[in-house]
């Protein structure tokens, strides 16, 4: 049973449909795996979120995110409050965190 309760941005699920929709164009095997990664880590994250590093992004405040990397080149991006886990974005790591492509 989940030690922690995840509660989801509302980007979250936008972020989610564009990266499975993204990855189905190329490979539906990849967009498959993406969704069962997806799924893999959320599990992990609601056991024991203090197991993920904080995210050292200069683009984020300092010391509030957690990352949980996933799926080769994805990252959740969350904040722990009590027994409350906030998600608040999964990104593509070949992205910075406004949206453009490196």
């Amino acid at each position: 049973m989940a030690k922690y309760a995840i509660t989801l941005s509302r980007r979250v699920d936008a972020m989610l449909l564009q990266h499975v929709e993204f990855l189905a164009r190329v490979s539906v095997p990849a967009a498959r795996k993406f969704r069962q990664d997806y799924a893999d880590i959320l599990k992990r994250i609601s056991n024991n979120p203090s197991l993920f590093p904080v995210d050292t992004d200069l683009n984020l405040p300092e010391g509030v995110y957690r990352k949980a990397l996933f799926a080769e080149r994805y990252k959740a991006l969350f904040s722990v409050e009590n027994n409350v886990v906030f998600l608040d974005a999964v990104v593509d790591c070949r992205q910075d965190l406004s949206g453009q492509q490196r």
